[in-house]
């Protein structure tokens, strides 16, 4: 059952819509639902005063799906603490979309604002064009970023992507701005495109995978071989089940791939990169 909210126009101050979730929406109707709370400045409002509002919600959040439609750029914290459910966005989305999410799956067709997927901890965002900086990132003095879940982005990510991540599973069709898995601490990354500069800044374990070129590596990081590798086949394979539009280039089994352990500045060193040596001998 799907519950459709159509932007009447785009707001001129921002909106904290983190109560458009399926969890606050199963069981109500539309006039209930119209009820529910939005922020604006310091004024509380309510849904029906940005958004139109039709369809029918399940009976339970799971059973439940979101489609919203509008330029939703100032639309912030859109399936923010999500739970369950689905979630749909035609077009491109504002801050903290996805961020604490634990379970469900949010497609967005256009792009997102900063801080999308912050400190999530399950479930599964699809991203058909770019994310802002801080994607999958822990907040600002908190020790943890993303906990768990799946993300994929099919166009560009910006700056800081990766805090302090614990857990969970990241692929990225395009680039990747610099500063990217600081404190790295678990996980997987795969990204298809360019990753900039100061990549894995104190990061302790974990595994980032570069098809594209790695634009530079601390001297904190020591070269670990080269060789063909199995397992990243697994991934890729792992990858090209799931979207494959993300594999466009054909990648033989037998290329040689290089890997790099570190950060060694830090006690406990077990974070790995793996690039590919035909993309980057300016690393070899």
């Amino acid at each position: 059952m799907t519950v459709i909210l159509s932007l009447k126009e785009a707001p001129e101050m921002p909106l904290e819509a983190d109560t458009i979730t399926p969890t606050r929406f199963a069981g109500k109707g539309v006039k209930e639902i119209g009820e529910i709370p939005v922020q604006r400045g310091n004024e509380v409002l309510k849904l029906k005063d940005f958004f139109d509002i039709s369809g029918e919600s399940g009976p339970t959040p799971d059973e439940t799906e979101i489609l919203v439609k509008g330029d939703l750029r100032k639309v912030k914290m859109i399936g923010k603490g999500m739970n369950g459910g689905r979630i749909t966005v035609e077009g491109d989305a504002g801050m903290y979309l996805g961020a604490e999410m634990v379970a469900g799956r949010i497609h967005v067709k256009g792009s997102v604002g900063p801080w999308a997927a912050a400190e999530m901890e399950g479930g599964n965002i699809q991203i058909e064009g770019d994310a802002g900086d801080y994607l999958c990132s822990g907040y600002r003095g908190t020790p943890e970023g993303m906990k768990g879940g799946r993300v994929y982005v099919a166009g560009n990510v910006g700056r800081e992507m990766a805090s302090h991540m614990r857990k969970g599973f990241i692929a990225v069709k395009g680039n990747v701005g610099p500063q990217s898995a600081i404190r790295m601490m678990g996980g997987t990354i795969i990204v298809v495109g360019d990753i900039a500069e100061r990549i894995g800044v104190q990061a302790t374990k974990g595994m980032i995978f570069c098809l594209g070129k790695l634009d530079s590596l601390f001297p904190t990081y020591k070269f670990s071989g080269s060789s063909e590798r199995e397992f990243i086949n697994y991934y890729l394979r792992y990858l090209k089940e799931r979207r494959p539009d993300f594999l466009s280039e054909k990648i033989d089994s037998t290329e040689k791939w290089v890997k790099y352990m570190g950060d060694f500045a830090e006690a406990s060193p077990g974070e790995e990169i793996y690039i590919r040596a035909s993309k980057n001998q300016h690393l070899i």
